[in-house]
Formats: C-alpha cells, structure tokens, sequence
C-alpha cells in the first residue's frame, strides 16, 4: 500500500509519530492488506470458474477501495487502543536519530507545556519570562514535554548550574539517557575535571567526543601544565573553562588548530586592547589570516577606535572600509563632544542628563551613525522645527532623510504647514489618511480638526 496510506491511519501522538508504533503499524497494516487482497482473488476466481464469467475491471477496483476502507476503520479502531506517549519518550527527532532538523520535521506540537515552564522554575529557579524565551526556538516542538522534564531532572542531580543552562538552552533538547552516556565520556582521562566544565560537549555525538579525546591525549605534552588545550586557552583568555567549552563547539575547529597560531593571535588581540570577553563571543577570529587581523587592528587604533571588537578582523573588505569611513566622521563631527550624549545635549538644547534618557529611551540611537543624525536634525531644524519638537519626538531622528524630505515637501505643497512633527512617523497608510483627509476637506470638514 502507497506510504500516504500508511501516514492516514497512524496515530498522531501530540504532532508526531513514534518510530515504534510506526514499525508496528506498518507491518500490520502491510500484512492485513495481503491477506484481504490474497482472499479477494481466491473469491474473484471461484466465482469466475463456478460461474465461467468475467467479473469487469470497474468492479474489481471498487472492491479494492471498499477494502482499503475497511482496513483504515481497523486500524483507526486499534488507534485509540495505543496512543499515549510514555514519560520520557523522543518524538521523531533529530536528536533521536542524529540527523538534521528540517521543516519538516515540525509536528502538530504548537508550544511547551505549563509544566517545563513550572520546572525551570522550581529546579533552577528560572523566572517565567526566561524561562519562555529559553523555550521559544520550535526545536524544543520536536521534543515532549515529559522528556525535557526527565532532562531537567537529570541535570539538577549532577549539579548543573542555572546560570549555564540559560547559556545554552539546547541542553534541555537531549535525552537524558544520552546525557548520561556523554557526561561519562567527558569525564575521562584529557578532557574534564567535571561534569559542568564539559557541559557544552554534549553538542558533540559521542564518536566525536571519543575522537576529541584521542587528539587531546596525543598532544598531552604540549600542555605540561594543563589537562588540554581548553584549559590552556581558557588560562590564556582569562575565562572560565565551562564558558569556552560552550563557545568552542561551533567554530569547532579550533580543537584541532595549530597552538602556536592560536597563540600568535590571541597575543596580537590582547596587544591591540580587546576584551576576553569579546574573544569569547567571536571565536571565528581565529580562522582568519593573521597579517591581515594585525593590519585592520592597527588602522583602527589609528583612527581612534578604543574598544575594537573582533568583527572588525574578518568582516568583508567593504564594510571595514565604511566601518572606519563611519568613525572618522563621526570623530570630526563630535568635535570637542566627547560622546553622543554630549552631542545631543547641545544640538537638543537640553540638559545632559535629558540628552542621556532620551539616547537610552531610542536604542535605535545607539546603532545609527552620527552623520545621519546630523543631516536629520539639520533637516529638522531647517524646515522651521525646534529643538523642543524634537525631543517630543525623539524617534524621527530614526527615519530616513529621504521619507522626512518627501513628506515635508508634499506637506509644504497641500498648505498644510506648520504640522505635527509626529506625522513624520506614522505609517504609511495613516500618513496617506491623513494627507487625504486634509487635501479633499470640503464644506462639511470646514472647522473639523486633523486627527494626528
């Protein structure tokens, strides 16, 4: 029987199939279909010998559909019978079969239940809203509920602190029979001292962790003074073992990079200033050349910049490039300000201390670059608005010069002028309202006032 056949009559155990439950259907569905179908022609052919007839092939057809009827009603029957998921037990997954998650793979499960939330909670006192941001990535769709609850547990008995399973959240997506299986292979000889300093190798199969461990054993001399190459570029960056390790597994070939080149250019980046923890959040740095992180370091000492990020190393030609344009306009621009704040606070004509609400109240203003913000507020001041209509609305500074020229200059054109500078901001359907309602005002809407 054709596989959607199959798929109609297995029961849907919250969006998913257990492969269990899969095999077994099959094969009774595949053998209940063989045996109607196998009495069908000894039926169809007794009745043509005793008769010496032809039954017509229409016929034969239709029987065959009322058959396949039949089987799904039974099967359908047995459904009801066996459709509880046991506690503990994977859906289809990725993580139950060591491949990939597709779209696919997405079953009818449309969120976490209750009862994960109220476990983060109670074990690793996780408030709510962590706790659902933790759960938002529709990986955790593919997962029961009662198997991330078993996970949680196994993890609260070995210890694991809250704070690292808000790091790495995926840990809850893995069974605990297979946390189980790694904590024992990442507590053997070269590679950890405990269960929460390899946490983060769990993302690795089993195979690779036995493979990592035989790389760190053959250059165990390389490392006299630590146990492998983790703690050593954990002593190197200054950071804790656990969080390199949770870092390490996605630019993973780090483990097997030269030490002296890792070394070059950790010493490179500490020359130049950069903070361990931005190392840390960037560790592709490393994969890139090493005379041209040492030049792009330079050039931006050179232009002033004062905390460099590692982005600025291994970014695309073109956007270093208009990485630095930025700075040093932005340098010239400030003058004798010494930063954003400062800058608003005179431009504004405000005290700092509003300057600074306004700056943290828009995080918009924090990303923009201070050219744009100059052509803004010269655009703003030179079509008649005042230092006060902009801090009523501190978030035109964050729309594009081409939309506040296009707008004053259709708002100029319909006489409607002086207006609210907020108009400046709306969308584009209540803008295009409001212009419509202004311009084709009749005798009827004489006096009526412009809702804004």
């Amino acid at each position: 029987m054709p596989t959607r056949g199959i798929n109609k009559v297995l029961p849907r155990l919250n969006g998913r199939y257990t492969h269990e439950w899969r095999s077994r259907m099959a094969a009774q569905l595949f053998n209940t279909s063989c045996m109607l179908k196998a009495n069908s022609v000894l039926c169809v052919s007794s009745c043509a010998a005793s008769h010496n007839v032809s039954l017509p092939e229409k016929k034969s057809s239709k029987n065959s559909d009322d058959e396949d009827k039949h089987i799904d009603d039974e099967l359908g029957h047995v459904e009801s019978e066996d459709s509880c998921l046991e506690e503990g037990e994977f859906f289809d997954n990725p993580y139950h079969q060591d491949r990939k998650i597709q779209v696919k793979d997405i079953g009818e499960k449309v969120n976490v239940g209750e009862p994960v939330i109220c476990g983060l909670k109670r074990l690793f006192q996780i408030n709510r809203n962590e706790a659902l941001r933790m759960v938002r990535p529709r990986n955790f769709l593919l997962v029961s509920d009662g198997a991330i609850l078993k996970t949680l547990y196994f993890l609260k008995d070995q210890n694991i602190a809250s704070r690292q399973i808000q790091r790495i959240p995926w840990i809850m997506l893995h069974s605990s029979d297979s946390l189980q299986e790694k904590f024992h292979k990442i507590t053997e000889p070269y590679l950890f001292r405990n269960y929460s300093e390899g946490l983060g190798f769990c993302h690795f199969t089993p195979s690779v962790i036995v493979s990592l461990q035989d790389t760190f054993m053959m250059e165990a001399a390389k490392f006299s003074h630590h146990p492998n190459r983790i703690y050593y570029m954990a002593d190197r960056l200054n950071v804790p073992v656990e969080q390199l390790t949770e870092r390490i597994v996605k630019p993973k070939h780090i483990l097997n990079m030269d030490v002296k080149r890792l070394d070059v250019i950790i010493d490179i980046l500490f020359a130049y200033g950069m903070k361990a923890e931005d190392i840390l959040a960037d560790l592709w740095v490393f994969y890139h050349n090493v005379n041209k992180i040492e030049a792009r370091l330079q050039r931006a000492t050179e232009i002033g910049c004062e905390r460099i990020k590692p982005w600025i190393c291994h970014a695309a030609p073109h956007v270093f490039e208009r990485f630095c344009e930025r700075f040093v306009c932005k340098t010239q621009l400030l003058g004798e300000h010494k930063d954003v704040v400062s800058y608003l606070s005179r431009r504004l004509e405000c005290e700092p201390s509003v300057a600074a609400e306004l700056y943290r109240s828009r995080s918009g203003l924090n990303v923009g670059h201070i050219p744009k913000l100059k052509r803004n507020l010269d655009l703003l001041f030179a079509a008649g608005f005042t230092p006060q209509d902009v801090r009523s609305c501190i978030q035109v500074l964050h729309i594009s010069e081409e939309r506040v020229v296009k707008r004053i200059t259709e708002l100029k054109e319909i006489g409607y002028f002086p207006f609210p500078i907020l108009l400046l901001c709306k969308s584009s359907v209540a803008y295009k309202k409001i212009v419509r309602q202004y311009r084709y005002k009749d005798k009827y809407c004489q006096g009526n006032v412009i809702d804004t």
